[in-house]
């Protein structure tokens, strides 16, 4: 399980993360995104590559 996190102080708000993700883990919350359902990742890393500012981390997660 994989989980996907957004470090706020680097996120400038473009919204790509939102429209490259594949299984709609991001939303747009006060101008920056926030991986609101950030358990659906599956470490495509289209997020990863699409983020220029690099505000986006890919962990592992642990399964319940």
């Amino acid at each position: 399980m994989y989980v996907a996190l957004v470090n706020w102080d680097k996120c400038t708000g473009c919204g790509d993360c939102i429209s490259v993700c594949p299984v709609d883990c991001f939303k747009m919350t006060a101008g920056k995104s926030e991986p609101y359902r950030s358990s659906y990742c599956i470490n495509c890393g289209a997020c990863l590559d699409a983020c220029r500012a690099d505000a986006i981390i890919i962990s592992i997660g642990w399964g319940g």
